[in-house]
């Protein structure tokens, strides 16, 4: 039995109070309620405060042997009106193996003070945008680095670009690009797309004269005349999506990390073998080092290795063919040609 202590917020035009209320709501989680019991971990520590800098998923991370099932933790909590509000200063308690929420009595400033992310923006951000999947057509439409200002052949932060071609309506933030390499399923060998990654981004500037004028407000690469821009796509984790479990069971490949790593670990991306049709943002997969026969060289027996489950990814990005995720958490390095299925409890 889970005890959860909460307190009341109220908001004002510039302060938002807690009123700290002694409130106890006890709920058994059994099969019969959830899909899956709640189980903490034997390690968990005792008291956690929120500090700054902290996301929703670290804190599950340190007290939940199954993280994504943070949420239902607090689903089960009929007076707690938003689950996903944590802010610095709140404080998480353990007592006698039940978990308890205790938000202490403070004056927030709201210009001040923000509730912390699902995922810690900091680390994932940097690489988020640098992929997409685009066909060919879209891409040869994308704005034209003509030229860039001071006569330069190459351009880096801070220098400007002139472009040809339509700008997208209500669009000011651009992604800079440069090449396509088609992807291809590495079984079937079916065309999934094409895939580019970005050089950097630019903003576009008012009141030019002339040709549009972008600013490059970062450069992975140096840009040419020559590369296209396309509309940037702002981090999907500040659209608030949970993570979820599919209904229908999953099987399919790791293509490659996005970063052309070999070895993929927490909080690199990766390229999956399904699209939209069957993923959507926040679903959650677990990956697994595919099953093999070996032989026994002393016996000649041929036996069975079974799938290896190496860790947990959370879909940000979906394609039509291809998704993108995010590594949650892996015991060991992930590979191409892994295989990844619905998140399960085992």
């Amino acid at each position: 039995m889970l005890h959860l202590l909460f307190g009341t917020r109220l908001t004002s035009l510039f302060f938002r109070t807690l009123v700290y209320v002694t409130l106890f709501f006890a709920v058994l989680f059994s099969t019969a309620a959830l899909a899956h019991p709640i189980s903490l971990k034997a390690d968990a520590p005792k008291r956690y405060e929120v500090k700054r800098g902290d996301s929703l998923w670290a804190i599950a991370i340190q007290f939940l042997d199954d993280p994504w099932m943070w949420p239902q933790l607090w689903q089960a909590n009929k007076q707690v009106d938003d689950p996903n509000l944590l802010y610095p200063g709140d404080i998480i308690e353990l007592l006698d193996g039940r978990a308890r929420l205790r938000l202490q009595p403070r004056l927030r400033i709201l210009t001040l003070q923000a509730p912390i992310p699902f995922m810690p923006l900091e680390q994932v951000n940097a690489f988020l945008n640098r992929d997409i999947m685009i066909e060919r057509p879209i891409f040869e439409d994308g704005l034209y680095a003509l030229r860039i200002t001071g006569g330069r052949s190459l351009a880096v932060k801070g220098d400007q670009l002139e472009v040809l071609g339509k700008l997208s309506e209500g669009v000011t933030r651009y992604g800079i690009y440069r090449e396509l390499d088609e992807v291809r399923d590495p079984l079937t060998r079916k065309h999934l797309g094409y895939i580019t990654r970005a050089l950097g981004s630019a903003v576009l500037l008012a009141n030019t004269e002339g040709l549009p004028r972008l600013e490059i407000t970062e450069s992975f690469e140096e840009v040419r005349v020559g590369d296209r821009l396309l509309p940037f796509m702002d981090s999907p984790f500040r659209e608030g999506f949970q993570p979820s479990v599919p209904e229908k069971p999953l099987h399919g490949t790791l293509l490659q990390g996005l970063a052309n790593q070999q070895l993929i670990s927490n909080h690199q991306a990766v390229m999956l073998n399904m699209g939209s049709d069957q993923l959507k943002p926040g679903t959650l997969l677990e990956i697994l080092a595919p099953g093999r026969r070996l032989r026994n060289h002393s016996t000649g027996e041929v036996i069975f290795a079974a799938e290896n489950r190496k860790g947990m990814v959370m879909v940000y990005r979906v394609f039509e063919n291809i998704s993108f995720a995010l590594v949650m958490n892996s015991k060991e390095p992930m590979l191409p040609g892994d295989v990844f299925r619905q998140a399960t409890m085992n």
